[in-house]
């Protein structure tokens, strides 16, 4: 079986819960091509989403409506996660405690549609 080719852009690593679970929605292997960057044109991201076969992004809700409208017909995934105390506390800088959180991966979405307006204030 041919690995699906995913463009991953987020400065973050993907998960290995995140990775399996885009496993299989793609229906099998997936070769991650990861965009690590700043994106501050997704121009810039063009000649990786055209060798793509799906782009999974953590961008700014701006930047994934600009995204939208050059990925073509591949789906733009987005990863949901749920923020869950750990039960642990961190000190930090002037000794204040904080409670501790993890990121649990919930599931994959594709957008369908972004569409936003605005006007100058």
């Amino acid at each position: 079986m041919e690995k699906k080719q995913v463009l991953w852009v987020s400065r973050h690593t993907m998960t290995e819960d995140q990775r399996k679970d885009l496993e299989r929605i793609m229906g099998g292997p997936v070769e991650l091509d990861v965009w690590s960057d700043t994106v501050r044109d997704v121009e810039e991201l063009r000649p990786r989403i055209r060798r793509a076969d799906a782009v999974a992004a953590v961008l700014p809700t701006e930047k994934l409506a600009e995204l939208m409208k050059i990925t073509g017909r591949r789906p733009v995934l987005q990863a949901k996660s749920a923020r869950v105390a750990t039960g642990r506390f961190m000190v930090q800088p002037g000794g204040a405690a904080e409670q501790e959180f993890a990121f649990v991966h919930q599931g994959w979405q594709q957008i369908l549609d972004i569409r936003i307006r605005t006007r100058a204030l």
